[in-house]
């Protein structure tokens, strides 16, 4: 069953932006780090300002431990300020969720955030 996160206060390390536009991804709770069990989880990254246009592109870095390709989601319209994919992880362990952030496809990205995600058994 996939379930998604999203947040009302965001960790700082999560956030990033390019003085014009700031990435940040969306948990549910942020009283412990992010976590998640094996299996598909929907990741949201929130787009501000919040009439931004352009593209999200959403990848997973795998524990090195696990020798696990890297999940991809390729880049997708944001949405309602929003941008969301699909992940389903193979492996637990601490996953380097990146989001990065064009303006018209095929351009250079300009905005970029990293979280790490804990997957657990």
């Amino acid at each position: 069953m996939a379930s998604s996160i999203g947040i009302i206060a965001i960790p700082a390390v999560a956030d990033s932006g390019s003085g014009k536009v700031l990435l940040s991804f969306d948990y549910s709770d942020n009283s412990a780090p992010p976590s998640a069990s094996n299996g598909p989880f929907n990741v949201i990254v929130d787009v501000l300002p919040g009439v931004t246009t352009g593209l999200i592109r959403m990848f997973a870095v795998a524990p090195a431990s696990t020798n696990d390709s890297n999940l991809v989601c390729h880049f997708q319209w944001i949405n309602q300020s929003q941008a969301e994919c699909a992940f389903n992880f193979p492996d637990p362990g601490v996953w380097a969720i990146h989001s990065q952030y064009v303006v018209v496809p095929q351009t250079d990205v300009v905005a970029v955030a990293v979280t790490n995600l804990r997957v657990l058994n």
